[in-house]
């Protein structure tokens, strides 16, 4: 049976509910952002012949600016009142900004610099509703208001009320045939969500109180069950991609985060095997360094409660996290080495540069990160 929680419609089936949603809508013309392939799977392949839709399928895993702005092009075009995102992040990453970014590239780029800026330099209005339908587990885009597009090595966070869903419809059976590769970097996603927002900065009580649910949640799947992929496991992990994705609509991201763009970007690592990735040295840097470094005005021992929450988890210590995390990316088939991924020693201080360097995520991290001490707990992943 499906459940509605405000605009969010979660349960088996509840996409068949979509066409409905965008009739109820009142849309006389449509813009989808989908890949073929999505759209099949979904069973949406109908509308292809649709007067009323438009399908924008020009865009690739990380989203690039200029597939963006060709998506811009035709939501102009096109005039839609209704903008519909299906698919993985990166597709409904690709919604949000094709909802609302300028279609040209030096408004569009004032636009991503103004943040929230709704004057000449914000974005553009004219979309009413932006309807998300997620068909993989742990991005949490479908509930957060911000989304990420690169253009050439630079990224860039588009962070406006306007990159949320009015709707979102999450049917846990839309993952089925989801790829291995794909599902088990997604779930990491979801896990670094979880833990990043426990300990961010901008924390609260009720963003933490979502973060410990997914964490729960993530616990029992992320290991030989997330194999499975039944439909228990796939409810789960749908449940907990929301939960962590609600935290970090609030808190963001912190330096697992920072840190593993560049990884994506100039190494190829999917998005959630990056954030894995560091996040291993992260939390063991987070509790070594918290005494000495704390940047969170609450004080160290509320840091440290979080790290403890995190270990708890999995009924751990906190000196046992950091090789948990690792015997996690081997268990889902990934290496927990840096070096396995084309990294080397002597790319290590731009990773570093690169992860202080995007300043939002970095400093939203309760621990202050010093280069040189970064850069000892990055050679240790090596």
């Amino acid at each position: 049976m499906a459940e509605t929680t405000g605009k969010v419609i979660f349960g088996a089936g509840t996409v068949r509910g979509l066409d409905s949603l965008v009739d109820g809508l009142g849309a006389e013309r449509v813009l989808v952002v989908s890949s073929e392939r999505g759209l099949d799977r979904a069973g949406f392949g109908h509308w292809r012949a649709s007067p009323r839709h438009r399908i924008f399928s020009g865009f690739r895993s990380n989203p690039d600016l200029d597939d963006v702005l060709a998506g811009c092009a035709l939501r102009d075009a096109w005039r839609p009142t209704v903008v519909v995102g299906l698919g993985g992040g990166s597709g409904m990453d690709t919604a949000k900004l094709v909802r609302a970014l300028p279609a040209g590239r030096p408004a569009a780029l004032r636009c991503l610099a103004g943040g929230a800026d709704d004057g000449p330099n914000g974005p553009v209005t004219g979309v009413e509703s932006l309807v998300l339908v997620p068909t993989t587990s742990g991005t949490g885009s479908e509930v957060t208001q911000f989304a990420t597009v690169f253009d050439g090595d630079r990224k860039h966070s588009f962070d406006h009320p306007l990159a949320a869903a009015t709707h979102a419809l999450v049917d846990p059976e839309l993952t089925v045939g989801c790829p291995p590769t794909v599902a088990t970097s997604c779930a990491m996603d979801a896990l670094c969500h979880a833990v990043e927002s426990l300990w961010a900065r901008r924390s609260t009580d009720a963003s933490r109180t979502d973060a410990r649910r997914a964490l729960d949640g993530l616990v029992g799947p992320l290991g030989n069950r997330l194999k499975e992929d039944s439909p228990e496991v796939r409810v789960r992990l749908a449940r907990a991609a929301l939960d962590a994705g609600a935290a970090i609509n609030v808190t963001r991201t912190t330096a697992a985060h920072a840190f593993a763009y560049h990884l994506t970007r100039r190494y190829g690592v999917p998005h959630g095997v990056a954030c894995l990735l560091n996040l291993r040295w992260l939390y063991g840097y987070n509790a070594q360094q918290l005494e000495a470094y704390c940047e969170d005005d609450r004080g160290p021992d509320h840091v440290r409660v979080q790290l403890e929450t995190v270990a708890a988890a999995w009924r751990l210590t906190v000196a046992g996290v950091p090789d948990h995390l690792a015997g996690l990316l081997s268990d889902l088939g990934w290496s927990p080495q840096l070096s396995d991924y084309g990294v080397r020693e002597a790319d290590l201080a731009d990773c570093v540069r690169a992860g202080t360097g995007s300043t939002a995520r970095a400093v939203n991290n309760p621990v202050r990160l010093d280069e040189s001490l970064v850069l000892q707990a990055i050679r240790e992943i090596h």
